[in-house]
């Protein structure tokens, strides 16, 4: 007995895979997840692999990552591919100082005040705006104000 139907397209036990099956549902096209067409469309930049998007990349990003430390890294994915790019040329790193951290506020008693409130700040005396220069000092921050 021949049971070429029962591997017809329209068969509604004809076998997709999970990540077509949601987005595909009139479509059906006999695959798994190994060979899954939009598997393997989804490019991720966090781990630079081919199968999931970078908004839902299992592996934790690293500076390896954000941070190109090869000039290969700087060749899209297909070009790579098409010109058999192998090779891992290193970018000089150099250490950047980081910048310190800008605190603007109004230069006006009743916004420094206000600020400091929201934030459950109090001190002694009446120097709002050295309480708020303790303030930004203790997170790292400078204060500019502004007029």
């Amino acid at each position: 007995m021949d049971h070429d139907h029962d591997h017809h397209p329209l068969n509604p036990y004809y076998s997709m895979c999970s990540i077509c099956k949601p987005i595909l549902k009139d479509v059906r096209i006999s695959h798994n997840e190994s060979v899954c067409p939009i598997r393997n469309s989804r490019y991720c930049s966090t781990c630079a692999q081919y199968g999931h998007l970078t908004a839902s990349c299992p592996a934790k990003p690293s500076r390896y990552f954000t941070e190109p430390i090869f000039v290969e890294q700087l060749i899209g994915p297909s070009e790579l591919k098409e010109f058999k790019i192998t090779t891992r040329t290193p970018i000089p790193i150099s250490v950047r100082e980081e910048s310190q951290q800008i605190l603007e506020i109004h230069d006006n008693d009743k916004t420094i005040a206000a600020y400091l409130s929201a934030r459950s700040i109090k001190g002694k005396g009446s120097n709002k705006r050295r309480i708020l220069e303790e303030y930004a000092e203790s997170i790292h921050k400078r204060v500019v104000y502004v007029k």
